[in-house]
């Protein structure tokens, strides 16, 4: 599905920085990136990327004493990135909710599944009880339970995997929000489940309108259902643009390697050597391309300096002095 020309969030020269005592770890540097109405936007990456942050920094799910945010972030309109918590209450499961890769974490042991959705409910709406009840039974049946009724009365321990995370998509969507973040969401999950779960928000990204945020390590994942993919490492992107254009013919080394690791890159069964080397550690970042050391086209001009994310053409972006394509 293509977006329309809403922009439902929008980052421009995001920076996050973690307070540890009295100093400040920098773990996402200069980040740029839009989401239109409608549109499903992959964030792929190594572990220690930075992917979970910026989720977190969208949320604001750690106080501004904890993480530090520069640049501009904006959701729905609103600049979030120094927000007062009160207003961001009144966005989180309104305007933005998240699913996150483990849901037994999230969901409350104690309350029944139906007691869950219709808290996420009461939080921010003025609708009657019978009102949510009746929309309760609806979201559990859009995320394919057979017997809403049944499932409303149950307890998370009673609950499959793809079944909690099936309950917490329900429980995202009870505000009817603009922007759905999934953080890994089917990582946790055996292989037909994962396919269930995307096959769901595939289709509750259409018939709501949701513009997704999905993150991932996952590129092969990623390709099947994203409009638009943004490929993080190191705390930067990489490179940004269409899914054809990204998977089609990546343009930075990193882009490339990723995609050599993928299963359907293996020839003759032979298992990928992979990607030699780690992401560095946030405190031991450099100036220049964070991938050099791990890159077999880098050379002294690569570390020399900082190195921007540069267009290729109005669709694309990339970091990189020596793009592949």
């Amino acid at each position: 599905m293509v977006g329309t020309n809403e922009i439902v969030l929008e980052a421009q020269g995001l920076g996050l920085q973690l307070r540890q005592g009295h100093s400040l770890l920098r773990v996402v540097d200069d980040v740029s990136f839009t989401i239109r109405q409608g549109e499903f936007y992959g964030l792929i990456g190594e572990s220690g990327s930075g992917k979970t942050m910026i989720a977190r920094a969208i949320m604001r799910l750690l106080p501004q004493t904890r993480l530090v945010i520069s640049g501009s972030l904006t959701l729905t309109g609103h600049s979030i990135a120094k927000a007062p918590e009160a207003e961001m209450q009144a966005l989180r499961g309104k305007s933005v909710s998240m699913i996150f890769q483990e849901p037994m974490t999230s969901l409350n042991p104690i309350m029944t599944v139906e007691q869950q959705i219709d808290e996420a409910m009461a939080v921010h709406g003025s609708e009657s009880a019978t009102a949510r009840k009746e929309k309760i039974a609806r979201l559990l049946s859009e995320v394919r339970f057979d017997d809403p009724a049944r499932v409303a009365s149950l307890y998370p321990h009673e609950l499959s995997g793809g079944m909690r995370q099936r309950v917490m998509i329900a429980i995202a969507l009870a505000n009817d929000p603009l922007l759905l973040i999934a953080d890994e969401p089917t990582t946790a999950l055996d292989v037909t489940i994962q396919q269930e779960i995307m096959e769901i928000l595939a289709r509750l990204r259409e018939s709501h309108r949701l513009a997704v945020l999905f993150i991932s390590h996952d590129l092969a994942l990623v390709n099947r259902y994203a409009d638009r993919i943004g490929v993080l490492y190191g705390g930067v992107l990489m490179e940004q643009g269409s899914t054809a254009q990204v998977i089609g013919a990546p343009a930075h080394p990193y882009t490339s390697a990723l995609l050599s690791c993928m299963p359907r890159a293996r020839v003759g069964g032979q298992r990928q050597v992979g990607i030699e080397g780690s992401v560095p550690r946030i405190d031991n970042w450099f100036t220049g391309c964070r991938f050099a050391p791990r890159c077999s086209r880098s050379d002294a001009a690569c570390t020399a300096q900082p190195i921007s994310l540069a267009p290729m053409s109005e669709t694309r972006s990339v970091r990189c002095l020596y793009p592949m394509t």
